[in-house]
Protein backbone atom coordinates (compact mmCIF):
# COMPACT_ATOMS: atom_id res chain seq x y z
CA UNK A 1 0.00 0.00 0.00
CA UNK A 2 2.87 2.65 0.87
CA UNK A 3 4.50 1.86 -2.36
CA UNK A 4 1.28 2.56 -4.01
CA UNK A 5 0.87 5.58 -2.14
CA UNK A 6 4.30 6.86 -3.43
CA UNK A 7 4.12 6.36 -6.48
CA UNK A 8 0.53 7.87 -7.04
CA UNK A 9 2.00 11.31 -5.41
CA UNK A 10 5.38 11.38 -7.48
CA UNK A 11 2.79 11.32 -10.67
CA UNK A 12 0.76 14.31 -8.87
CA UNK A 13 3.93 15.68 -7.87
CA UNK A 14 4.58 15.98 -11.87
CA UNK A 15 1.82 16.86 -12.97
CA UNK A 16 0.65 20.64 -12.59
CA UNK A 17 -2.44 20.01 -14.45
CA UNK A 18 -3.93 17.25 -12.40
CA UNK A 19 -3.25 19.07 -8.96
CA UNK A 20 -5.07 22.33 -10.39
CA UNK A 21 -8.29 20.77 -11.15
CA UNK A 22 -8.04 18.64 -8.21
CA UNK A 23 -7.29 21.64 -5.73
CA UNK A 24 -10.70 23.11 -7.11
CA UNK A 25 -12.53 20.14 -6.82
CA UNK A 26 -13.31 19.86 -10.84
CA UNK A 27 -12.29 16.02 -11.12
CA UNK A 28 -13.73 12.72 -9.88
CA UNK A 29 -11.47 10.84 -7.78
CA UNK A 30 -12.39 7.16 -9.10
CA UNK A 31 -12.16 8.47 -12.85
CA UNK A 32 -8.79 9.94 -11.93
CA UNK A 33 -7.63 6.47 -10.35
CA UNK A 34 -8.77 4.66 -12.98
CA UNK A 35 -6.77 6.95 -15.40
CA UNK A 36 -3.39 6.60 -13.29
CA UNK A 37 -4.05 2.40 -13.44
CA UNK A 38 -4.40 2.34 -17.18
CA UNK A 39 -1.88 5.34 -18.59
CA UNK A 40 0.62 5.24 -15.60
CA UNK A 41 0.82 1.85 -15.67
CA UNK A 42 0.38 1.12 -11.51
CA UNK A 43 0.25 -1.77 -9.92
CA UNK A 44 -2.65 -1.38 -7.47
CA UNK A 45 -6.51 -1.81 -6.63
CA UNK A 46 -8.93 0.90 -7.52
CA UNK A 47 -9.52 1.98 -4.20
CA UNK A 48 -5.56 1.84 -3.22
CA UNK A 49 -5.52 4.45 -5.91
CA UNK A 50 -8.57 6.56 -5.20
CA UNK A 51 -7.01 5.91 -1.19
CA UNK A 52 -3.75 7.23 -2.04
CA UNK A 53 -5.15 10.31 -4.12
CA UNK A 54 -7.55 11.40 -1.27
CA UNK A 55 -4.92 11.76 1.20
CA UNK A 56 -2.53 13.90 -1.14
CA UNK A 57 -1.65 17.54 0.68
CA UNK A 58 -1.66 19.89 -1.60
CA UNK A 59 -0.09 22.29 1.61
CA UNK A 60 3.16 21.57 -0.33
CA UNK A 61 2.53 23.59 -2.93
CA UNK A 62 -0.19 26.13 -2.19
CA UNK A 63 2.45 28.49 -0.52
CA UNK A 64 4.92 28.06 -3.17
CA UNK A 65 2.15 28.77 -6.00
CA UNK A 66 0.38 31.40 -4.14
CA UNK A 67 3.63 33.54 -3.78
CA UNK A 68 4.65 33.03 -7.20
CA UNK A 69 1.65 33.35 -8.73
CA UNK A 70 1.78 37.32 -7.05
CA UNK A 71 5.26 37.67 -8.12
CA UNK A 72 4.00 37.21 -11.49
CA UNK A 73 1.31 39.44 -11.25
CA UNK A 74 3.75 42.09 -11.03
CA UNK A 75 4.85 41.51 -14.64
CA UNK A 76 5.30 43.91 -17.51
CA UNK A 77 4.92 41.94 -21.04
CA UNK A 78 6.36 43.33 -24.59
CA UNK A 79 5.79 40.94 -27.85
CA UNK A 80 8.21 40.67 -30.83
CA UNK A 81 7.42 38.56 -34.14
CA UNK A 82 9.38 37.54 -37.32
CA UNK A 83 12.29 36.25 -35.32
CA UNK A 84 14.36 32.78 -36.64
CA UNK A 85 16.10 30.69 -34.53
CA UNK A 86 19.71 29.43 -36.12
CA UNK A 87 20.79 25.73 -34.21
CA UNK A 88 25.18 25.73 -34.94
CA UNK A 89 27.12 23.04 -33.92
CA UNK A 90 29.45 24.14 -31.12
CA UNK A 91 32.95 23.99 -32.07
CA UNK A 92 36.37 25.53 -31.92
CA UNK A 93 35.42 27.38 -35.35
CA UNK A 94 32.10 28.63 -34.53
CA UNK A 95 33.44 30.15 -31.42
CA UNK A 96 35.87 31.90 -33.32
CA UNK A 97 33.03 33.41 -35.37
CA UNK A 98 30.60 33.94 -32.48
CA UNK A 99 32.39 38.13 -31.52
CA UNK A 100 31.46 38.87 -35.19
CA UNK A 101 27.59 38.30 -34.57
CA UNK A 102 27.52 41.61 -32.85
CA UNK A 103 28.46 43.70 -35.81
CA UNK A 104 25.64 42.72 -37.40
CA UNK A 105 23.32 43.61 -35.50
CA UNK A 106 21.74 47.03 -35.22
CA UNK A 107 20.76 47.51 -31.26
CA UNK A 108 19.70 50.66 -32.61
CA UNK A 109 17.14 50.06 -34.94
CA UNK A 110 15.87 47.77 -32.07
CA UNK A 111 17.41 43.99 -33.44
CA UNK A 112 16.87 41.46 -31.47
CA UNK A 113 19.86 39.16 -30.39
CA UNK A 114 19.39 36.16 -28.18
CA UNK A 115 22.23 33.40 -27.81
CA UNK A 116 21.74 30.24 -26.03
CA UNK A 117 25.15 28.07 -25.47
CA UNK A 118 24.62 24.55 -24.59
CA UNK A 119 27.24 21.53 -24.28
CA UNK A 120 26.93 20.29 -27.83
CA UNK A 121 25.45 23.28 -29.76
CA UNK A 122 24.79 26.97 -29.69
CA UNK A 123 21.06 28.95 -30.48
CA UNK A 124 20.80 32.39 -31.89
CA UNK A 125 17.69 33.74 -32.04
CA UNK A 126 17.53 36.85 -34.61
CA UNK A 127 15.05 38.90 -36.49
CA UNK A 128 14.53 37.11 -39.66
CA UNK A 129 15.71 40.21 -41.72
CA UNK A 130 18.96 39.13 -40.27
CA UNK A 131 19.02 35.42 -40.71
CA UNK A 132 20.75 35.99 -44.42
CA UNK A 133 23.80 37.42 -42.66
CA UNK A 134 23.68 34.87 -40.03
CA UNK A 135 23.99 32.57 -42.52
CA UNK A 136 26.49 33.97 -44.33
CA UNK A 137 28.43 33.98 -41.41
CA UNK A 138 28.26 30.16 -40.52
CA UNK A 139 29.43 27.76 -43.10
CA UNK A 140 26.48 25.86 -44.39
CA UNK A 141 27.47 22.43 -42.36
CA UNK A 142 27.71 24.09 -39.05
CA UNK A 143 23.94 24.77 -38.94
CA UNK A 144 21.70 22.20 -37.78
CA UNK A 145 18.52 23.75 -37.99
CA UNK A 146 16.61 26.84 -38.60
CA UNK A 147 13.08 27.82 -37.27
CA UNK A 148 11.34 30.59 -38.71
CA UNK A 149 8.41 32.68 -37.78
CA UNK A 150 8.93 32.33 -34.37
CA UNK A 151 7.49 35.54 -31.80
CA UNK A 152 9.09 36.35 -28.33
CA UNK A 153 7.05 37.12 -25.47
CA UNK A 154 9.24 39.05 -23.08
CA UNK A 155 8.12 39.35 -19.37
CA UNK A 156 9.35 41.84 -17.28
CA UNK A 157 9.19 40.36 -13.27
CA UNK A 158 9.23 41.88 -10.16
CA UNK A 159 12.88 41.43 -8.63
CA UNK A 160 11.89 38.98 -6.27
CA UNK A 161 11.43 36.18 -9.10
CA UNK A 162 14.71 34.92 -8.99
CA UNK A 163 14.38 34.13 -5.54
CA UNK A 164 10.96 32.83 -5.96
CA UNK A 165 10.21 28.54 -7.17
CA UNK A 166 7.19 28.25 -8.98
CA UNK A 167 7.39 31.08 -11.48
CA UNK A 168 8.69 29.04 -14.47
CA UNK A 169 6.19 26.21 -13.61
CA UNK A 170 3.00 28.64 -13.40
CA UNK A 171 3.45 29.91 -16.75
CA UNK A 172 4.88 26.91 -18.80
CA UNK A 173 1.44 25.62 -17.14
CA UNK A 174 -1.16 27.98 -18.31
CA UNK A 175 0.50 27.95 -21.88
CA UNK A 176 0.46 24.08 -21.96
CA UNK A 177 -2.77 24.10 -20.52
CA UNK A 178 -3.77 26.47 -23.43
CA UNK A 179 -2.08 24.51 -26.47
CA UNK A 180 0.47 26.70 -26.71
CA UNK A 181 4.18 24.51 -27.69
CA UNK A 182 6.94 26.99 -25.99
CA UNK A 183 9.67 26.79 -28.55
CA UNK A 184 12.68 28.38 -25.93
CA UNK A 185 13.04 30.12 -22.37
CA UNK A 186 15.60 31.95 -21.56
CA UNK A 187 15.74 34.26 -18.47
CA UNK A 188 18.32 37.52 -17.95
CA UNK A 189 16.88 38.95 -14.60
CA UNK A 190 14.33 40.97 -14.48
CA UNK A 191 13.24 39.78 -17.80
CA UNK A 192 12.04 35.81 -18.88
CA UNK A 193 11.88 35.30 -22.78
CA UNK A 194 9.65 32.74 -24.20
CA UNK A 195 9.29 32.05 -27.63
CA UNK A 196 6.80 30.31 -29.86
CA UNK A 197 5.57 29.95 -32.87
CA UNK A 198 3.72 33.47 -34.70
CA UNK A 199 0.56 31.81 -34.97
CA UNK A 200 0.34 31.41 -31.18
CA UNK A 201 1.09 34.78 -30.25
CA UNK A 202 -1.69 36.20 -29.73
CA UNK A 203 -3.04 33.41 -27.61
CA UNK A 204 0.07 33.49 -25.82
CA UNK A 205 0.11 36.91 -25.03
CA UNK A 206 -3.28 36.85 -23.99
CA UNK A 207 -2.53 33.88 -21.50
CA UNK A 208 0.54 35.54 -19.93
CA UNK A 209 -1.47 39.03 -20.06
CA UNK A 210 -4.51 37.46 -17.47
CA UNK A 211 -1.04 36.18 -15.17
CA UNK A 212 0.49 39.58 -15.09
CA UNK A 213 -3.13 41.41 -14.59
CA UNK A 214 -4.56 39.10 -11.57
CA UNK A 215 -3.47 40.83 -8.31
CA UNK A 216 -4.11 38.86 -5.04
Amino acid sequence: MTNVVHKVWKILDENPCIRRVMSQRLINTTALAKFIITEKKIEGTLDAVSSAIRRYKFDRYDDIFTIANNIVSFGEITTRSKLANVAVIKDAEIQRLLPKLFSLINYNRGDVLRIIQADEAIKILVNEKNLEKIKKLFPSDKIIKIDKNLAEINMHLHPEAVNTPGIIAIISNELAMNDVNVMEVMSCVPEMLWFVKEKDVLKAHNIVYQLCSQRG
